[in-house]
């Protein structure tokens, strides 16, 4: 029982007032869009900007470098699936942990950014300052840059330096093939079976490629200072 009784006519709850001549719009002109409509509305706006750029993306990813697979290692080259190249500016190292990393080769400067975090981390200082020594200051000041054009050798993407910063960042394991070709693991993190490996070439004396390897492909020796200063929970 409630004391309320109904309205005398039926209330008009929905949609806007309809005008002679003017097109309906796609939201009731009486309320805010919703956040969705706006999601949804940049979502195939920004799907139908991509698209180019998408399979261009494609195209240079399914590109064969046999130049560059030929400066590998006879043993790995039955392994390797394909090589990517990417812009050859300096940033080229950085470009290809970006790719990697599902940024594409253009999130270069993010990577800076998070290893550049990655180096002043507490947590990790007392690993850092091991790793690098008096070096420590010379390695951080390599990661940062005053444009985002090319860049002088200083400011190169180098190894063993740089990957004990990307793979303890992104829990990654990290392949160099290069000479000497490198295997770097996690120095802090447990192992785990659904980690990433990133492989990546030097070729030319001055370049990084990203490399594509076959699913089984061996490991290169792992780094002298993984064994001397890996964490007892990364030993597994």
């Amino acid at each position: 029982m409630t004391p309320l009784c109904p309205p005398p006519e039926k209330l008009k709850t929905k949609g806007g007032v309809k005008k002679k001549g003017k097109k309906t719009v796609e939201y009731d002109v009486y309320r805010d869009p919703s956040y969705h409509e706006y999601v949804d509305k940049a979502s195939q706006s920004s799907q139908r900007q991509s698209q180019p750029s998408q399979t261009l993306k494609k195209l240079k990813l399914s590109k064969k470098q046999p130049q560059f697979t030929l400066q590998f290692p006879n043993h790995m080259r039955s392994y390797i699936e394909d090589v990517v190249n990417v812009e050859s500016d300096g940033n080229c190292g950085f470009r290809v942990i970006a790719s990697l990393h599902g940024s594409g080769e253009d999130g270069w400067p993010m990577v800076r950014r998070e290893l550049g975090l990655e180096i002043i981390d507490k947590d990790m200082s007392t690993l850092y300052d091991k790793l690098f020594s008096n070096r420590l200051s010379e390695v951080r000041q390599s990661l940062m840059i005053e444009s985002f054009g090319s860049q002088p050798p200083e400011k190169w993407l180098t190894l063993p330096d740089m990957s004990y910063l990307i793979v303890n960042r992104y829990n990654v394991v990290l392949v160099c093939l290069g000479n000497p070709c490198m295997t770097f693991f996690p120095m802090t993190s447990s192992h785990s079976p659904n980690v990433s490996i990133y492989c990546i070439g030097f070729v030319n004396q001055n370049h990084w490629v990203q490399v594509n390897m076959k699913e089984g492909f061996p490991l290169p020796p792992v780094t002298l200072d993984w064994r001397k200063f890996r964490s007892h929970t990364a030993t597994t």
